[in-house]
């Protein structure tokens, strides 16, 4: 049994819910591993890689899964910083040897908003992919707008049988990415 790290925001906390509901609680139970939610609700990326930094992990800890980037947007921090601060997480978790995962952000139900996270989509994707493993959880949200309007609580929030659904559609693509790092 491998034992992940999820760093991350509300989307990791499992709001409105909490961690009892959150997906990766969906997951844990699906996969056999464990996930422990270190999730902070309104957390840009830099103070989700302070607390990655400063948290206590347990000695099992193997892989770190990272999901951060939509407050940030929303507090108008350039996208730049984000990339940067994935990148700082990235080399943390290399020093420490844990194995990195990054979770791209939602596209959600609030255009205004997705005008900057697909960007930010495009940019994790362009600067992460060939060194770092990604999760794009999309496909178990909807990938159609009228998909997402039904989706969120609020334009941004899954309900709970949506993040029920993340766990799903995430527990096999993460089971396969915990066993073929433990397989080196």
């Amino acid at each position: 049994m491998q034992t992940v790290a999820c760093f991350g925001d509300s989307l990791i906390y499992g709001f409105p819910f909490g961690p009892r509901v959150s997906w990766i609680a969906e997951a844990e139970k699906l996969t056999g591993h464990k996930f422990l939610n270190y999730g902070v609700c309104g957390d840009c990326t830099d103070d989700i890689l302070t607390r990655l930094q400063t948290a206590f992990l347990p000695e099992q800890t193997t892989h770190i899964l990272f999901w951060g980037g939509a407050n940030d947007i929303i507090q108008m921090r350039p996208q730049k910083f984000i990339v940067e601060d994935l990148q700082k997480t990235v080399c943390y978790c290399q020093n420490k040897n844990l194995k990195p995962g990054i979770v791209l952000p939602l596209v959600t139900a609030e255009s205004g908003l997705n005008k900057y996270l697909l960007p930010l989509r495009e940019a994790i994707s362009t600067n992460f992919a060939e060194s770092v493993w990604l999760l794009d959880l999309q496909p178990a949200v909807g990938l159609t707008a009228a998909a997402r309007k039904n989706a969120y609580l609020d334009g941004v929030h899954p309900t709970a049988d949506v993040y029920r659904a993340m766990g799903r559609y995430a527990a096999p693509l993460l089971k396969s990415w915990l066993e073929k790092d433990n397989s080196k």
